[in-house]
């Protein structure tokens, strides 16, 4: 009878480009609950410690993935008898004793998103001002630094759009990083808006190059759809012509409003499954595709509390803009670390 190979994990001593020891240290012991003393044993002493070991290739490649999101080089090798010194056994002579990690545990600590009461869309925004009052000058002036960036990098021809859609994510997840800081006690300060370009950068821009790409893809559909809309209209005839009421009476029409209505089919899923992408991918290594995933769910199964939430913001924007906007100076960032609260809500409770 056949056996399946089985795999392992071994780490190569190496860090991925652009990671210092310290930051590495730093987002092993976050991610997967070490303290700082065992990730810094083994990033400093561990090369050639199998890591983990009797895994599928699928369970291997999840491994690697995650190590390499915290930048953590690891190998995978096919098992052929001893496994070797690994993190849950002692290591080898002279090199100290392993620490005794469940990574299964803390890999996969984010499973199915928790259904909250429609409550908590209120909430999330309650608890969001509360950390808003705690820093409010370092809360506007991230958010006002962050917007003039986008705004600024947006006027660059040819490449600026595509710029903003990879750093959005970027300085969202920085933003969340700051909020759950400020959650941890350590503060929140406009330099943290910045944090996202040294936590899985690469992860983050993929985010919004698979943004771009969904957007590009609705956008396509949506044209074509209006195309045909107006073909049928006979617009597109050699020497067609229309008078203006022709024209109103065509864009309130049915037909007309089919396409907008696709569009926002479309896009509605893509922005859910938007919204808590850079945090989870951020804050707990998840994977791009499943982040996406799981932030659509997060949603679809927080549909009541959502509705509240968008109900109370739109209430917010509104009283906000009554005295020459300046009320969004204070509304813009509560409504930024609610994102950060509901996330806490739904995958951390």
């Amino acid at each position: 009878m056949q056996v399946d190979t089985q795999y392992r994990i071994v780490y190569s001593g190496r860090l991925s480009l652009g990671h210092s020891h310290h930051e590495v240290v730093e987002q092993l012991a976050r991610t997967f609950h070490m303290t700082e003393e065992e990730a810094r044993e083994l990033v400093m002493n561990g090369q050639g410690r199998v890591i983990k070991h009797d895994l599928s290739r699928t369970q291997a490649e999840r491994y690697q993935e995650a190590l390499a999101s915290v930048g953590l080089e690891v190998e995978i090798e096919a098992q052929s008898g001893a496994s070797g010194p690994s993190l849950t056994k002692p290591a080898a002579s002279g090199s100290g004793a392993s620490p005794s990690i469940d990574l299964d545990a803390s890999l996969g600590r984010i499973g199915e998103p928790t259904v909250v009461e429609a409550g908590r869309g209120w909430g999330w925004i309650q608890e969001a001002w509360g950390f808003f009052k705690q820093a409010p000058l370092a809360w506007i002036g991230a958010l006002l630094l962050f917007y003039l960036i986008i705004i600024v990098v947006s006027l660059v021809p040819l490449i600026g759009g595509l710029a903003t859609t990879i750093l959005g994510p970027m300085f969202t997840a920085g933003l969340m990083l700051g909020a759950q800081a400020q959650d941890r006690g350590e503060g929140f300060k406009v330099g943290q808006l910045f944090s996202g370009f040294s936590v899985r950068p690469a992860s983050l821009a993929l985010i919004g190059v698979v943004y771009l790409g969904l957007a590009l893809l609705i956008g396509l559909v949506v044209g074509v759809l209006f195309i045909f809309t107006i073909g049928s209209a006979g617009m597109l005839a050699p020497g067609a012509t229309m008078t203006p009421e022709q024209f109103q009476a065509m864009a309130t029409g049915p037909q007309f409003m089919l396409p907008i209505l696709i569009a926002l089919l479309l896009g509605m899923p893509l922005a859910m499954a938007m919204f808590f992408a850079p945090a989870l991918v951020a804050l707990d290594a998840v994977p791009v595709m499943q982040a996406l995933k799981l932030s659509f769910m997060g949603c679809l199964k927080n549909i009541l509390p959502f509705l509240v939430f968008g109900l109370i913001a739109l209430v917010l924007f509104f009283v906000g803009a009554i005295p020459l906007f300046l009320g969004w100076l204070v509304v813009v960032p509560v409504l930024t670390i609610a994102v950060y609260t509901a996330y806490r809500d739904i995958f951390q409770s």
